[in-house]
């Protein structure tokens, strides 16, 4: 499959569903944002923090697929959610979603492809949720444990069955050594992305399970 990552921002917002530009559940807004100033500030904080919120996977312009993320700050949804509060100031990937089961293959890229710009940048940690043992009755808004810990992550701590996944990049100030192997492992990733497990999808406003791969759900 061939296909473009881009940066999801202002400029390319309007590439994606709906149901995700009104989606502000992880923004701390059950049923999307009260007012739609609320959105363009936050959607202003956003870019000036990373650039964006997130990336894009493009085909002969079909969105494929979708990451979110950005610095947990602008997820206040992170903090109230077990077993956080996080720790530090890590950049919190809160989502994902692709469009069909065929597209699968772009969710992988695409947490490669962001976990590579914020190694660039010097970020010292990602972190995410997910599930500990996953089940039939559970939403999915929440990234599948096999999905993050292929990309690089570990967990670190849980509650019930909630667990915070990581990945370290090696500190604000790792040696060179350290910083180029690690950067090397997350774009030789890219290169030869393996497939990914059972989907994680983007969070919606009231909970049930996805009734597509594209779909979106919520607890």
């Amino acid at each position: 499959m061939v296909f473009r990552l881009e940066n999801l921002n202002r400029s390319t917002r309007e590439l994606i569903p709906g149901v995700c530009r009104d989606c502000a559940w992880w923004q701390g807004f059950d049923d999307g944002w009260d007012q739609p100033e609320q959105a363009e500030d936050w959607e202003r904080q956003a870019e000036e923090s990373l650039g964006g919120w997130g990336k894009l996977a493009l085909a002969d312009g079909r969105l494929l697929g979708l990451i979110q993320f950005g610095p947990a700050a602008l997820f206040p949804r992170v903090s109230r959610l077990r077993p956080g509060p996080q720790t530090g100031d890590p950049v919190f990937f809160t989502c994902s979603m692709v469009t069909s089961e065929a597209d699968e293959p772009a969710r992988k890229s695409l947490m490669l492809a962001a976990l590579a710009d914020l190694l660039q940048m010097e970020t010292e940690t990602a972190e995410a949720f997910c599930y500990k043992k996953p089940g039939s009755d559970q939403p999915g808004h929440l990234f599948d444990r096999e999905f993050l810990r292929s990309c690089g992550f570990h967990p670190v701590r849980s509650s019930h069955n909630v667990q915070l996944m990581r990945l370290e990049f090696g500190g604000l100030q790792p040696s060179k050594p350290l910083r180029h192997r690690t950067r090397h492992r997350i774009l030789e990733r890219i290169k030869r992305p393996a497939s990914a497990p059972a989907p994680a999808t983007l969070c919606h406003r009231h909970a049930r399970r996805p009734a597509a791969a594209g779909a979106c759900s919520r607890g």
